[in-house]
Parts: structure tokens; C-alpha cells; sequence
């Protein structure tokens, strides 16, 4: 009977199921798992989702909904066992779902933007949570969802402590009225504000901040915030007071909660030279975040790592540890170790902004790991240190741009350029409608991030799972080689918080070399840098630039080279210096010509990556035709008089499409810049501000640098003969965000561009120069160091006209290789020539 009764249930679950609609599946699926939550559980929801999508009958919107409320609570579980990207792409899922599908009856916001915007914010992907966030804020002011409202401004203000923005996030903290929030959001305010006013080094209101949160509703955060206060003011005996309150207070907490507060103690350990109990510390932090971890050995195993902040600053601090013991060998082991969850958080972020703070946010370890590669080389005199240094420090360098190129060239399909391509138009939207400030349409600010956001997601859902891989290993063997073959020195800077390092490499090895990042040093390039805002400057003080150029030469250390040429790679911000017209020695001349240039020794060019320099395609020219635009702006206080003798003068040398006055149009020059190899942009630009971006003057428009990223044209030459086209935001490790750059992530390979405001008159001759000394076969770096020699050469020019001011603006970035299409027509030219005349001569004798 009892086995009759269990086969007549099974037969009645069986039917159940088999009758049940794809929604009470769905439901159904959910609530096994809700009752067991497992990483297995999570693949058979995955499964029950690929048979809902499986089956090709038509679904309803109540369908799409079970689906949405499936994704959201497998997010959250995924979340919990520490799958954070897997919750993340489930959150963006459910979203995409939602917005797309139209549908209601769910509260989004709180079970999936909220969450989606903290997972961003706690996977470094900056952009996408402050995006996400102002998305939910703008619906909870709509909806006047107070709670939401408060939730959302919180949440924001902690995505601006995180980029550094903690004046913004105080002013947005302080604007909000506390008196009806619950006491945890009333503390949880206070608390962050008073993280911010720790930030900006303002103590006193840190801890009134804090201490208010505290008689409000004390937690671990308050108390651990108090111990970091007392911690900076060295009171340590009260830090201490505070960190052992926070761990009182953390029953019931996660295992993330608990680390904290051991990360903390480990700082204020260490800050107190206690070595050991800081190594303690940090073992209990990988105890409670690593499963299977083992403390008798204190470094985990790289194949149980995952990505986690909090395991990167734990293994920041124990390098720390190692140092002060000088065991370089163990410190070198952490630092790799935190590289290695860098390299796991994400393959490639999809918005600039966010690519851009992930590498400034690892510079100060690579440059902690830098010094002690050079401790271990001067304790063992192995090479290998310093290449292994010069390589860590080249993952730095540029990796938003080469990101974005491998996206766009490399490895991207026609459908991922196009959904990247509208992602940067659709910035451009809300930029242009957030610039009208008061005035701004917050609908249209909202629909778009939302649309944005919907486009980023879709991007991911191209990559796969696993993302896409960027980087491989820097090969140093084929460094030498080709440093060999181009004969070339190469010197790399690495612009660093406390200390700035430079890498010379020639054909015959690497040597490293470093000075302090003092206030006396930056001095000593910001005074150089500041004889070049106006063109009176260096005439005025002749002997004070003479000076001030021959100190910064020393201070760069740029010995002589053996080769031929140099290629630099600057750094911070040197990428601002023009090294051709540093002096090489004292000199008490004023004749300008005459004062000894760096540029006078060797042929100098520049790059933004060694990787670029090595990996390099050389495109030789079959016909160098030329797009140039000349807007001139005629009868206005912007006239570029000279402008038109600088086209006269490339329409004489190259053929080509040369857009004039009106024609000079940025519809124009679009239609027109996929047609030619060399684009000449002779015209106004403007280098913004901190909060402006850069821009450039087309005859009926100025275009922000951003707009030019999806243009899709790599030219092979961009020649920007116009003010301050080098010159944007500075961001560590990147360089400058100038029109420059915007052409670089079009897919210029090479570039010549201006490093300050330039003069109409003396450009429009250095580019006649430039453009005569390509003609007759010389490569771009070289003809741009001819134009300038015959530049200071030429008596027809005022001793006043060839200040360093007005020639060495112009610096040139890109392929150095002398061969080009041109030395191949002059080849052939010559050879005929050379035989012709032989033919003659035996004639002759003959005769």
C-alpha cells in the first residue's frame, strides 16, 4: 500500500510538471533552489532558463517577468558565494529583460539596479555603477520614493569616494535633509561623509562626523572609521581602543565585513613597525576570504585567488611586511599575486573613464614593485630584474587606448565596433545635455544611460563568459633585436607617486635609473613647462629658460646615446616636455640657433607604449594623397591668415582634397578621411579644462576629442597643425586626453602634434619644411627633425622667431622606421639616374 501511495504521488508531481506552464517553472525551479541555495543549484537554473529560451512558442510578458525575478535572485546567491561577475551579467540580464519587455509589477529598482550598482562599484567598473546608480536616483525622485532617493545619493557618494572625487561626494551628502531617515541610513550618511573629510586630509571633521554616527548607531564601519582617523593622527593606543570595538560588533556580519576590520588592524600594525602581528592580521583576512586556506604557509596559492579588493590590499600590506624584513624575494611573490587578481576583475572595461582609474589605481604598487626589482637587481646583478621591472611597468602604460584598439581593430567583429560605436554617441549625448547644467533634460539624460546601459550589457553578451584577452607577454628578446635593426635608443619613463624611474634600453641591454617625485624636482619640470605659455617668456629670460632647461636635461638623465635615434616614452608629466629643446650643456648665448639642443645630437620621436613601438605595422605608402582642412575663419578674431600659405604649399607638394574656409566642414572631412592616407588639420583647438574635454574647430563646429573615437579611419599620418592638440586631462599611466588621443583611438598610426599654443606664421613654415622633407623620401620622424634644423638654419627668420617657443612645439609620435613608400619611388629615381650616367660614361669611352 505505502509503495502504491509513492508511486501515486510521483505519477501526480510527474503530471504536475508536465502540465505546469513555462511560468510555473520557472517559479517553481526558483523555489527549489531558494530552499537549498548551491553553486550547483545555480548551473540547474542556468539549464531551466536555456529550456525556457529553447522552446519557440511565443512568450508573454508574465513569462519574461518569472524570468527577470529568476535572474535577480540568482544574482544575489551568485553574489554570495562570491561570483561577482556572474551576478553581475544575471543583473544585467534581468534588466535588459525588463526595459525591454516593458514590464511592471516588480520593484527594479530594489532588486536589481540597487544591487547591480554596488556590484560595479565593488568590481572597480566606476562609470557603469555611477551610470546605474543615477539611473535609479532619477526614478526614485520620479516616483518620489524617498528611501530609494537616500539609498541611491549614498550610494552615489561612494562611488565618488572611490575616484577620488570626495569634494562632490561631501557636497552630496551634506544636501541631504537626515531628519526623517531611519538611525542605520541617518549612520550609514555619516559615516561616508566622514570617510570623504578623512580623504581630503580634514581630521577633525572626520571624526565629528563619525562620532556623531556613532552616538546615533555605532557599528564596525563607524568604529573602523575611528580607528583609521586615529591611525593617520598616529594616536595609536586609541585606534587600537576602536578596532577592538569594530570586532566586537561584528557577530552576525559576512566574512567580507569581518576582513575589514583585520585590514585595518594590519595597517595600524604595520604603521607601528609590529611586523609579525601584521603578517597575523593578514592571515585571518585570507582565512575567513580564501576557502581551503592554509596559514601555516601566510602567501595562498594564485589558482584559489578570485577577484577581490580586499585580498589585493591584504597582499599590498604583506608586501609591505617583507620589505621592512628586506625579503624582496617574498614581497616580489605578493605583488605578483595581486597582479594576478588585477588581471581577473576584468579583461577589458567598456568604458574609458573606468579603464582609465582601474591603471592609476594600480600604479602605486607597480612602483612599490619597481624599487624592489631594483633592490634585488643591486643584490644580485641579474638583468632579469630590470626587464622584469621595465615590462610591469609597460602594463601601465596606455592601456585604456590600447583596449579600446584592440576592440576596434584587433579582435572586434563588425558587430561589436557598431554597439561601441553608438555606446560613444551615446555619451556624447549626455555630456552635451549634463553641460547645460540647471537647464539639462533629466528624461533625456535618463533614457539615455538607460539605453547606454542596455548597449554595454549587449557588448559583454558578445564576449562570452570568459571576456576577451588583451594582453600577452612582453616579449624583451624581439625588443633588443629591433632596437638593433631601427638603431635605436629607447627610454621609458615610469612618472610614479614618490619616485620616477627611468629605463634605458639599447640593442645591448637595459639600465635603470630613478629620482625622487619632490617638490623641488616637480619644480624643476613645472618651471621648464612654464616658459611655454606664452611666446614672451623665453625671450624675456633667456638666461632663466637656459637654466632651467639645462637642470631638467640633468635631472632626466639623458646621457649620450650611441645610436642614431631616440625614441622616448614619457610619463605624467614629461609628456608635456618637448626633449629637442632641452640644452645639453651651459651656454650664455642669445643666438638662438646656435644654443645647444638635445635635438642637434640625435633624431627624437615619441611613443605612448614600448608595446606600440614593437608591435608596429610599417604601411608603406603606394600614394601619399592628402585630406587637408583649412577652415582659416576669415574676417574673425579666430583668422588664420597664414593657414592658406600652408596649404599652398602641401597642394604643391601632394595631391589630394583640400577643404577651404566653408568647405571645411566636420561632414566634410568625415566623407572624405577613409579616401586618404595623410590627414592635415591646419586650425583652432582648445586643450579644456578639468572638467571641459578638449576640443577642435571644424568651419561649422568644435568637436569634442570623444566624438572622434568612432570615426574608423586609420590614416596613416595625422598631422594636427593647430594649439594645444597634445595637450588634455592628465591621467596616470594614459597621458594626455587630448584631440590627439581622439585620433589615436580612430586608428591613427602616426601622429604630429602640438604641445602648447602655436603661432600661425611659424607653423605654416615648419609644416611646409615637414612636408618637403617627407617628399624627398625621408620617414615622419625625420622629416620633422629636418624641418626643424632648417627652421633655425634659415637667416630669412628673426633671431626672436626661433625661440624654442615657436619651432618645438611639434612633436611627433608613431613609426620610426625610415623606410616609407616615398624612399622606395627615390630609390628607384636615383638607381635610374646612377645607371643612366654609367650608360653614358661607357659611351663615352667607347667613343
Amino acid at each position: 500500500m505505502k509503495q502504491f501511495l509513492v508511486f501515486l504521488l510521483f505519477t501526480q508531481w510527474a503530471f504536475a510538471q508536465k502540465n505546469a506552464t513555462r511560468e510555473e517553472k520557472l517559479y517553481a525551479a526558483l523555489d527549489q533552489f531558494i530552499a537549498n541555495p548551491t553553486v550547483t543549484g545555480i548551473k540547474n537554473l542556468e539549464i531551466t532558463e536555456r529550456q525556457f529560451w529553447d522552446d519557440p512558442k511565443p512568450k508573454s510578458k508574465n513569462e519574461i517577468l518569472a524570468l527577470v525575478i529568476l535572474d535577480c535572485n540568482k544574482a544575489f546567491y551568485e553574489k554570495q558565494f562570491g561570483l561577482y561577475f556572474d551576478a553581475i551579467r544575471s543583473y544585467e540580464k534581468a534588466l535588459s529583460l525588463f526595459q525591454s519587455h516593458q514590464l511592471t509589477n516588480y520593484d527594479i529598482v530594489e532588486y536589481c539596479l540597487k544591487p547591480l550598482g554596488n556590484l560595479y562599484t565593488l568590481t572597480g567598473d566606476y562609470t557603469s555603477a555611477e551610470n546605474t546608480i543615477k539611473q535609479y536616483l532619477f526614478l526614485a525622485i520620479k516616483n518620489n520614493n524617498t528611501e530609494q532617493k537616500t539609498s541611491a545619493v549614498i550610494n552615489l557618494a561612494a562611488v565618488y569616494k572611490s575616484i577620488g572625487k570626495s569634494e562632490e561626494a561631501i557636497d552630496l551628502l551634506e544636501s541631504q535633509p537626515v531628519d526623517k531617515l531611519s538611525p542605520e541610513k541617518k549612520s550609514l550618511l555619516l559615516s561616508l561623509l566622514g570617510e570623504n573629510y578623512l580623504l581630503l586630509g580634514e581630521y577633525e571633521n572626520s571624526k565629528k562626523a563619525l562620532e556623531k554616527a556613532e552616538s546615533i548607531l555605532p557599528d564596525f564601519v563607524v568604529y573602523k572609521n575611528l580607528a583609521l582617523v586615529y591611525r593617520k593622527q598616529r594616536n595609536y593606543p586609541k585606534a587600537e581602543e576602536y578596532i577592538k570595538k569594530a570586532k566586537s560588533s561584528l557577530i552576525g556580519t559576512s566574512r567580507r565585513d569581518i576582513s575589514q576590520v583585520y585590514l585595518e588592524e594590519a595597517k595600524l600594525f604595520l604603521d607601528q613597525k609590529k611586523i609579525i602581528a601584521s603578517q597575523n592580521a593578514v592571515r585571518a583576512i585570507f582565512k575567513e576570504l580564501i576557502p581551503g586556506y592554509n596559514p601555516k604557509n601566510i602567501l595562498p596559492k594564485e589558482k584559489n585567488l578570485y577577484p577581490e579588493t580586499l585580498l589585493i590590499d591584504a597582499l599590498e600590506i604583506l608586501a609591505q611586511t617583507y620589505t621592512e624584513q628586506k625579503n624582496y624575494f617574498k614581497a616580489i611573490d605578493c605583488y605578483q599575486l595581486t597582479f594576478a587578481i588585477d588581471s581577473r576583475f576584468s579583461t577589458v572595461f567598456f568604458y574609458e573613464e573606468t579603464s582609465l582609474l582601474h591603471t592609476s589605481n594600480i600604479r602605486n604598487r607597480v612602483e612599490k614593485a619597481i624599487g624592489i626589482y631594483e633592490q634585488l637587481f643591486h643584490k644580485t646583478n641579474d638583468r632579469q630584474y630590470l626587464e622584469q621591472a621595465f615590462k610591469l611597468q609597460e602594463t601601465t602604460k596606455s592601456k585604456a587606448l590600447k583596449n579600446y584598439i584592440a576592440l576596434t581593430k584587433k579582435s572586434g567583429s563588425k558587430k561589436q565596433k557598431e554597439i561601441l560605436y553608438k555606446i560613444h554617441e551615446l555619451s556624447a549625448i549626455i555630456t552635451k545635455e549634463q553641460e547645460k547644467g540647471e537647464n539639462a533634460n533629466l528624461e533625456v539624460i535618463n533614457n539615455t544611460l538607460s539605453l547606454q546601459n542596455e548597449k554595454i550589457a549587449e557588448l559583454k553578451k558578445t564576449f562570452g563568459k570568459n571576456g576577451m584577452e588583451l594582453t600577452s607577454e612582453f616579449d624583451m628578446d624581439r625588443l633588443y633585436v629591433k632596437l638593433k635593426n631601427d638603431d635605436i635608443t629607447l627610454t621609458s619613463y615610469f612618472y610614479g607617486k614618490d619616485t620616477i624611474y627611468i629605463f634605458d634600453i639599447a640593442s645591448n641591454g637595459i639600465r635603470l635609473k630613478s629620482f625622487p617625485n619632490s617638490p623641488k624636482n616637480k619644480k624643476t619640470i613645472t618651471d621648464y613647462l612654464d616658459y611655454f605659455t606664452e611666446a614672451s617668456a623665453i625671450s624675456d629670460h633667456v638666461s632663466g629658460y637656459q637654466k632651467q632647461s639645462f637642470a631638467l636635461y640633468k635631472l632626466l638623465a639623458l646621457e649620450k646615446i650611441k645610436t642614431g635615434k631616440h625614441l622616448i616614452i614619457p610619463d605624467g608629466l614629461l609628456c608635456f616636455v618637448s626633449f629637442e629643446s632641452l640644452l645639453t650643456k651651459a651656454s650664455q648665448s642669445t643666438d638662438f640657433s646656435k644654443l645647444p639642443y638635445l635635438m642637434k645630437d640625435e633624431i627624437i620621436s615619441y611613443e605612448t607604449s614600448a608595446d606600440f613601438y614593437l608591435n608596429r605595422e610599417n604601411r608603406h605608402l603606394k600614394e601619399a594623397s592628402v585630406l587637408g582642412v583649412f577652415p582659416v575663419f576669415e574676417n574673425s578674431s579666430r583668422s588664420l591668415v597664414f593657414s592658406l600659405e600652408e596649404m599652398k604649399a602641401i597642394k604643391e607638394l601632394f595631391p589630394g582634397t583640400y577643404l577651404e574656409k566653408s568647405e571645411a566642414t566636420y561632414a566634410h572631412f568625415i566623407k572624405e578621411s577613409k579616401k586618404h592616407p595623410i590627414l592635415h588639420l591646419s586650425t583652432h583647438a582648445s586643450s579644456g579644462t578639468v572638467d571641459v574635454p578638449a576640443t577642435i574647430s571644424f568651419y561649422n563646429q568644435d568637436i569634442v576629442y570623444s566624438d572622434l573615437y568612432s570615426l574608423d579611419i586609420h590614416p596613416d599620418l595625422v598631422v594636427l597643425s593647430a594649439c594645444e592638440t597634445g595637450i588634455g586631462k592628465l591621467y596616470r599611466g594614459e597621458g594626455a586626453i587630448s584631440i590627439a588621443r581622439g585620433f589615436q583611438n580612430a586608428g591613427a598610426e602616426n601622429l604630429l602634434f602640438s604641445l602648447w599654443k602655436v603661432n600661425d606664421f611659424t607653423t605654416s613654415l615648419l609644416m611646409k619644411n615637414f612636408y618637403t622633407h617627407y617628399k624627398k623620401g625621408n620617414s615622419y620622424p625625420i622629416a620633422n627633425h629636418k624641418a626643424k634644423m632648417k627652421f633655425l638654419n634659415d637667416k630669412a627668420i628673426p633671431n626672436g622667431k626661433k625661440s624654442p617657443y615657436y619651432w618645438s612645439a611639434f612633436v611627433f609620435y608613431g613609426e620610426v622606421s625610415e623606410d616609407t613608400s616615398c624612399n622606395y619611388w627615390y630609390l628607384f629615381g636615383g638607381a635610374l639616374i646612377i645607371l643612366s650616367c654609367l650608360i653614358v660614361l661607357q659611351r663615352q669611352k667607347k667613343s
